[in-house]
């Protein structure tokens, strides 16, 4: 049987969010979750589960959607009036200067993608702060995580991904995603039924390739083993710590 509507697909997502938020207790009664919205795809899925699982959930929580505009973003505004007319929420927009920053202070030789990241996610650190709120919600996906596996293992000479919620290195923000169950073909296929398109990022600096090069990796050895992407998302829970390599005192590097 072939599943294609709207509700099969919005079932999917809820059943998995809702199943990460439980697993990893990313919110509690009472909680204020900051919403980045980048005005990609992912976050505006993001967005809409959380939505949708707000008014069905057993607890009660608040939604602040949050968007840093970097300068590079084109057509936020249309994203902004979906979120009001849809979901019944407003964006708070934050300008960032970003672009500027970048121009001046990117290495040209290297991939402005971490420092830009950096930047997004300090402003958002100082915004929890200044709302109280309790947590902050990325779109990352299941395969952001294992594809940053593979990235920090092969180029980095380290075992690490993108937890599904974890506190800043200060001890003082905690970042949650809740799609970290939803699988990319999974959050796209949704995001198709939506009545809405996505920001054109207008970035012209030298983006990085390396994770495009993983992605197809991947893409071409799960033709092989279809689950792989499930299978490394669950080894990252599921570690054999005597099977490490460890040195006596050492200790990994934080990223």
């Amino acid at each position: 049987m072939i599943h294609n509507t709207k509700r099969y697909f919005e079932k999917r997502l809820r059943k998995k969010t809702g199943a990460a938020i439980h697993d990893y207790r990313m919110i509690e009664n009472g909680d204020k979750v900051i919403v980045a919205v980048s005005g990609g795809k992912d976050s505006i899925v993001l967005l809409k589960v959380l939505s949708d699982l707000q008014r069905a959930a057993p607890v009660s929580f608040e939604i602040l959607p949050v968007h840093i505009s970097t300068g590079f973003e084109k057509g936020f505004s249309c994203i902004a009036q979906w979120i009001e007319e849809v979901l019944h929420l407003d964006v708070m927009v934050i300008e960032s200067g970003i672009a500027e920053i970048l121009k001046e202070a990117s290495d040209p030789d290297k991939s402005p993608c971490a420092l830009c990241s950096r930047l997004r996610r300090g402003r958002l650190y100082s915004l929890a702060s200044e709302t109280g709120a309790s947590s902050i919600a990325l779109g990352h996906h299941m395969d952001d995580v294992v594809e940053t596996f593979f990235l920090r293992c092969l180029f980095t000479g380290q075992i690490g991904a993108m937890a599904p919620s974890r506190y800043s290195n200060d001890g003082k923000n905690r970042v949650i995603r809740p799609l970290a169950y939803c699988t990319n073909d999974l959050v796209n296929t949704y995001f198709s039924f939506l009545d809405i398109e996505p920001i054109e990022n207008t970035c012209v600096i030298r983006p990085d390739g390396k994770r495009d090069m993983i992605r197809k990796y991947i893409d071409m050895v799960e033709k092989d083993i279809p689950l792989l992407r499930y299978s490394v998302f669950a080894a990252l829970g599921n570690v054999d710590m005597k099977s490490m390599c460890f040195k006596e005192n050492t200790d990994a590097n934080s990223h």
